[in-house]
């Protein structure tokens, strides 16, 4: 699970400074994140013979990802589907410690973005109508969820 964690990190560092510079995740990264982190859980899985938390890491992947390219298709330019994409291995990272981790994780994304949002407008920097990168905050959210799950 640290690996996995630790890969995140590894590709969501440059894709948070994309996204927040380009306001878009690149493919190759966010595919190059899903793949390491099912890959380092499938590991675990298979060397503690956690398969319950495999297939849990699996749904919330898809669940999360689900949502956000919902998300995406619906409100055009609200959400991106580079930050689909990046649900997918966020989702299977906090999933494969408890739905709860799931929920916390997209909580914190959300409550991150909405003050960096916050910081922007009484900064004046930024009006109603200026879109913000929240593909840093998505993984902000999920590193901190999984840090505190990892220590519970």
């Amino acid at each position: 699970m640290a690996a996995a964690a630790g890969w995140l990190v590894i590709c969501g560092v440059p894709l948070a400074i994309i996204d927040a510079r380009e306001h878009r995740l690149p493919d190759v990264l966010t595919g190059a994140a899903f793949a390491g982190v099912l890959t380092f859980l499938i590991v675990a899985a298979w060397t503690l013979s956690a398969w319950q938390s495999l297939g849990r890491a699996a749904l919330g992947g898809a669940i999360l990802a689900g949502c956000y390219l919902s998300a995406a298709l619906l409100k055009p330019g609200h959400i991106g589907l580079g930050d689909g994409k990046a649900a997918a291995s966020a989702g299977s990272l906090m999933a494969w410690y408890s739905w709860q981790t799931v929920l916390a994780g997209t909580l914190f994304a959300l409550l991150l973005a909405a003050g960096y949002g916050l910081v922007l407008l009484a900064g004046r920097r930024a009006t109603l109508r200026t879109g913000i990168a929240y593909g840093p905050a998505l993984f902000a959210g999920t590193l901190l969820a999984v840090m505190l799950a990892a220590h519970r």
